[in-house]
């Protein structure tokens, strides 16, 4: 009630009274109620691990100082498993033992703080079921390794390795879950057993993880290459045979060779040891045992000399390299590298100490290169011998002066490419003199005589010799041409014109005003046809032969004739769609005269009265009378319009035919 007081009982009342003095401390300090970060996981690895558990994972994120640690832990639950362990490292760090998880699968990491606050992102662990092996296909396999071995079973997706009897295998390839191939290792003759592991552990052994190592068949060498080389030693030397895999030693007359490596069942590569001059035998020993001493498993030690070039056949090859070259000499033992103008050749085989073979490296320039040849006993010198020449097959696309007299003695330049190398020339078949190479494209010949008439010019080199071509032509007998007349004179483009003169053998085009006519036949010395092409008005017509061209004259023109069109006109009256030249005169178009002037036209002036035309524009008839073109008013019109209608009458008993230029 108001105005009333209450009593409070004195232990209430002190109670109040600590309470407050607490609350006044902690404002005082400034202090405040700590609140823990909600956990987040980010990451956990590994990602995977065998369903018994056990597997030791790190988890990533934030918020872990306030998660309690322990043995189990139920603060980290994989699942809704705890885990089996977990220590927290720091505030994004924790370490935790999967528990056995419930089957092969995904299951979520979560992470709960001492607030019971539970982390939210789905990360997840995988559980991996242990790998099964039921199978291997082959079962058996030699000791030296190398047989592929088809492996199946379960849960062989993520194998990680493959051991056979503790020995690792190599080239896993896995298929799927159920199939994986390997390449089984080197291992002692016996009975071992073939384990898989991946994430989910490893697997366990059964009636199909058997495989037996059979003792390989002692090894058998067909070849060595190079067959010799030098008392010092050094010499990287190629075996070929077979059963060579698993090779521990291989000798040379006794002494063990150095750096064996590359081996296959196949091959190996080994380093020669030093050893006094003489045929030695070769041995190779695998777990099998040595191989048996053949003619091909034999390797001569020579005195070291200085590798000495004295010959190179093929002597020329192309710019594009490839040439199989075989070098002789002496000294060629050990041999490591054949230069061609200092770029090394490739392929060097067939190794003796007197000769080899190489392939050509490709060159940009044509000409002669040093061959230079490196052996166990040094670097061969240059010489005169040891070269060869870079070139390419000839081909000639110009001779200059393209003609001569058939006694021959004409110094001709020849144009073209592969010229470098070249041993002769040919004018028809027989060789020219004073053969000079200039340069890969330049050369000069002299002539030999011949008879009149145009020949093939021809180029021999070592690579082969030059096609025939319209440039490589020369022409004995040939002068420079002149024209004494023209045959039609004047037509249209497409007319075939007979050129009349001297001097046309070897004529190589004929140009009707400096454009060439087509389908050109030089048919004597004194005739040429040719077909006119096309032009307007009158041209200068102008022969080109092997020594120069024809002069021009009046005697060398040609006129050129447009199209034309006929029209048929019949007594009285003739209906006419005009298609001639617009604009033309009617008087100059009824008497057949052009300009320029078209042989092909005709007068039919004296026959034509009148020539009428409708005018749509006033609606009336207008007409033009031939004779009375002088006479003022005397005609509605002078000239024709392209594709008006006219009626035309005349005078004629009959039809008569009118041709025009076309226009």
């Amino acid at each position: 009630m108001p105005g009333k007081q209450v009593a409070v009982p004195r232990t209430v009342l002190m109670r109040l009274v600590a309470l407050a003095a607490v609350v006044t401390a902690l404002v005082g300090a400034g202090a405040s109620p700590a609140l823990a970060a909600a956990p987040t996981v980010i990451s956990v690895s590994p990602l995977m691990g065998p369903v018994a558990g056990g597997t030791t994972v790190t988890i990533s994120g934030s918020g872990f100082t306030n998660v309690t640690p322990g043995v189990p832990c139920p603060a980290v639950k994989f699942g809704a498993t705890s885990a089996a362990s977990c220590n927290v490292v720091n505030d994004t760090t924790i370490s935790a033992t999967t528990p056995a998880g419930a089957s092969a699968g995904a299951v979520q990491v979560t992470v709960t703080n001492n607030t019971a606050e539970t982390s939210t992102a789905a990360v997840n662990f995988t559980y991996v079921a242990q790998p099964v092996v039921s199978t291997l296909s082959p079962v058996t396999g030699s000791t030296s390794g190398g047989t592929t071995v088809a492996i199946t079973g379960t849960g062989l997706l993520n194998t990680s390795s493959v051991s056979f009897g503790g020995t690792p295998a190599t080239s896993i390839t896995v298929q799927n879950d159920n199939l994986l191939s390997v390449t089984a290792p080197a291992h002692a003759a016996g009975a071992v057993t073939v384990t898989v592991t991946t994430p989910g552990g490893t697997s366990v052994a059964g009636a199909g993880t058997t495989y037996t190592y059979t003792l390989a068949p002692a090894p058998v060498i067909t070849a060595v290459s190079p067959t010799s080389g030098t008392t010092s030693g050094g010499t990287v030397v190629t075996i070929t045979g077979t059963d060579l895999l698993g090779a521990t030693g291989v000798t040379f007359g006794g002494s063990p060779g150095t750096s064996i490596s590359n081996v296959t069942a196949t091959s190996l590569q080994v380093t020669t040891p030093a050893h006094a001059a003489g045929l030695v035998d070769v041995q190779v020993t695998t777990p099998s045992g040595p191989n048996v001493q053949t003619a091909a498993s034999k390797y001569t030690y020579v005195a070291s000399t200085l590798p000495v070039v004295t010959s190179v056949s093929p002597v020329a090859g192309p710019l594009a390299g490839g040439t199989v070259v075989t070098v002789s000499g002496t000294g060629f033992t050990g041999t490591t590298q054949v230069l061609f103008g200092g770029v090394a050749g490739t392929n060097i085989t067939n190794v003796t100490a007197t000769s080899l073979q190489v392939t050509t490296p490709a060159r940009a320039t044509a000409g002669p290169v040093d061959v230079i040849v490196t052996a166990t006993g040094g670097t061969s010198v240059t010489s005169s011998v040891a070269k060869f020449t870079y070139a390419s097959v000839p081909a000639v696309t110009a001779v200059t002066p393209g003609g001569g007299p058939t006694t021959g003695g004409t110094v001709v330049t020849l144009t073209g490419t592969g010229f470098t190398g070249a041993t002769t020339v040919t004018f028809g078949g027989i060789a020219g003199t004073a053969l000079a190479v200039a340069s890969d494209t330049s050369l000069t010949v002299t002539t030999p005589a011949g008879t009149a008439g145009t020949a093939d010019v021809l180029v021999t080199t070592p690579l082969g010799q030059s096609a025939v071509a319209a440039g490589a032509k020369f022409t004995y007998g040939a002068t420079v041409p002149s024209i004494t007349s023209l045959s039609p004179t004047s037509g249209a483009s497409g007319t075939v014109v007979t050129i009349s003169g001297t001097g046309f053998l070897g004529a190589t085009s004929v140009t009707f005003g400096g454009t060439a006519g087509t389908s050109l036949t030089v048919t004597s010395n004194t005739s040429i046809t040719v077909t006119a092409p096309a032009g307007t008005g009158t041209v200068d017509v102008v022969v080109v032969g092997p020594l120069g061209s024809s002069a021009v004259g009046t005697q060398a023109k040609f006129t050129y004739q447009g199209a034309t069109i006929s029209y048929t006109l019949t007594f009285r009256w003739s209906l006419v769609a005009w298609n001639g030249t617009d604009g033309m005169g009617v008087a100059n178009a009824l008497k057949g005269i052009e300009t320029p002037d078209n042989a092909a036209t005709n007068n039919v002036y004296s026959s034509v009265t009148a020539v009428f035309r409708w005018n749509g524009g006033s609606q009336k008839w207008e007409a033009f009378f031939p004779g009375s073109e002088g006479v003022p008013g005397a005609n509605d019109f002078s000239t024709f319009s392209k594709g008006q209608a006219y009626w035309i009458a005349t005078n004629a008993t009959g039809s008569i035919v009118w041709t025009v230029a076309q226009g």
